[in-house]
């Protein structure tokens, strides 16, 4: 799997971009700010349909074209997988919001539109950025965050199933409230407790099964790239039944786990005026030698965690999808020392096309740039480079 252009029109700070991309390894370098986070971006949103650091997706769109009569931003991609070649186009339009400027998503594939639950994953991709420190580190979100978009480009079951638990679970919230400000009946929550308990039910079980086999690559990866050290990934499931292991259990009997989960937090779920209890509460612990990773390992220790997690979900991706995802590593060799570079470079092997990008050549070992197609990124604007140019 490959993506063979990419082709940006008023995206972030590009203009107009039109790049080819070789099998081969892609390495882009440029100052900070130029542009390189932009284009790793770019083909991510091509894989998961997701924009990163953006509030809202208007935010996509360049600033410069704002007073527009019509502002967008246009991501196309032309892509290579083992069904074939295929045509991806993202376009995001500006719209007037309540609380501001909103974004319109649209979507093609070969020219023919599409839902977007249903373009997620023509392309599958990883992307490994600094913020990735926060899983280790951050908010439960973030950690559920990426089990959401890493398992929505393998299982569209479990896309559809999140979804629809989202929706019901804001419908839920809202009744709570209701009740509590003495506006509902409490029977009133039947139909949306079976909702939650049957979508839920899928959630739990997929994300059970999945990390399981995550957490074993994870630990694999994080022994070749820091040999002595020993990481435990483990699923923190937010359900209040004992004993009961998702990844062991069928749909029904975790239905059921959920439903009693539900009514035992009912009270309290009122009281708060929200659902305290589910798969939204989810979330993941890193142990590193037996201590938490978030309270003791340091940020060198931390960022090669956080590496090793993406590669497993690479890992998995193949797996699932039998044909390894891009990879998409940006500046992932800064805070470490020579020899974890290396390592990190030699881990990634086995893929069909890699981007990464960095700030300077220094950080890449030489016998990698040499088998790299290399680019250099200022201000909105990439240059190939060739030969003498970047070796040192």
């Amino acid at each position: 799997m490959r993506i063979r252009s990419l082709q940006l029109t008023d995206y972030r700070n590009f203009e107009r971009l039109s790049l080819e991309l070789p099998a081969a390894p892609c390495v882009v370098v440029g100052a900070n700010a130029q542009g390189k986070s932009n284009l790793l971006e770019a083909v991510y949103l091509l894989a998961t349909m997701r924009a990163l650091r953006a509030e809202t997706e208007a935010q996509l769109i360049r600033r410069e074209t704002l007073s527009d009569v019509l502002p967008a931003a246009r991501v196309v991609g032309e892509i290579e997988t083992s069904e074939g070649a295929a045509r991806i186009e993202v376009v995001v339009a500006r719209r007037p919001g309540s609380q501001g400027p909103l974004g319109t998503k649209t979507v093609k594939i070969n020219g023919v539109a599409k839902r977007l639950s249903d373009s997620v994953g023509r392309l599958t991709a990883v992307l490994f950025t600094a913020d990735d420190l926060d899983l280790i580190t951050g908010p439960p979100s973030g950690r559920r965050h990426f089990v959401d978009i890493a398992l929505a480009q393998i299982d569209r079951e479990y896309a559809a199933a999140r979804s629809r638990y989202e929706r019901v679970l804001q419908q839920r919230n809202h009744l709570l409230k209701r009740i509590r400000d003495g506006d509902a009946k409490r029977d009133e929550l039947q139909f949306w407790d079976d909702e939650l308990s049957r979508c839920g039910a899928t959630i739990l079980g997929r994300r059970a099964t999945e990390l399981r086999e995550m957490a074993v690559l994870a630990a694999e990866f994080h022994r070749s790239l820091a040999a002595g050290d020993e990481l435990v990934l483990a699923y923190v499931p937010r359900l209040d039944t004992p004993g009961l292991d998702p990844a062991d259990s069928g749909h029904g009997a975790i239905a059921a786990a959920l439903a009693a989960t539900f009514s035992r937090s009912l009270q309290r779920d009122i009281g708060a005026g929200m659902t305290l209890q589910g798969p939204h509460r989810d979330d993941l612990t890193f142990t590193l030698n037996g201590l938490s990773a978030s309270g003791f390992a340091s940020r060198a220790q931390q960022r090669t965690i956080s590496l090793a997690l993406r590669l497993a979900e690479a890992r998995l991706l193949h797996a699932r999808r039998g044909e390894p995802p891009l990879l998409l590593l940006d500046d992932i060799l800064s805070e470490m020392d020579a020899v974890r570079r290396r390592s990190v470079m030699a881990s990634l092997s086995g893929t069909d096309q890699v981007l990464v990008t960095g700030t300077d050549w220094d950080r890449f070992p030489q016998e990698f740039l040499d088998g790299a197609a290399r680019f250099e990124v200022e201000n909105g604007a990439v240059r190939t480079l060739v030969g003498e140019q970047t070796r040192r």
